[in-house]
C-alpha cells in the first residue's frame, strides 16, 4: 500500500498543497445545518479545473449525506490542490484532503 500525506481537518478554504501531486481521497462532515457545497480544484485558487464537487444536504431532511468520502485513485493536479468550502449563514463543514 503506498501511503500519502493529509491536510488534516479544514473548516474554511485554503490551498491544500501548490505543484503537481496525485488526489487520493477526500472526506467530509456538515458542522453546520445548512445544505454547504465542497469543491477541490486543480489550482492554488477557486478557479480552474474542478475536480471534486459535492453538496452536502441540510438537517432538516432526514435522507440528506451529513458526510462524505470520496476515493479519487489518484487523480493528478498540475497545478495544486484548492479547498473551496462554501460559506453563509449555518454553512459549514469539517473536510480533509490525502494527496501524495
Amino acid at each position: 500500500m503506498s501511503s500519502c500525506r493529509s491536510s488534516g481537518i479544514k473548516t474554511s478554504s485554503a490551498i491544500i498543497v501548490s505543484g503537481r501531486c496525485k488526489l487520493v481521497s477526500v472526506h467530509g462532515l456538515l458542522t453546520g445545518s445548512a445544505a454547504t457545497t465542497i469543491k477541490v480544484f486543480d489550482n492554488t485558487s477557486a478557479s480552474g479545473k474542478e475536480l471534486v464537487r459535492v453538496t452536502m444536504g441540510d438537517t432538516s431532511s432526514p435522507t440528506s449525506p451529513y458526510s462524505f468520502e470520496f476515493d479519487m485513485h489518484g487523480v493528478i493536479a498540475n497545478t495544486g490542490l484548492y479547498l473551496d468550502i462554501e460559506t453563509g449563514t449555518n454553512k459549514g463543514a469539517a473536510v480533509s484532503v490525502e494527496f501524495s
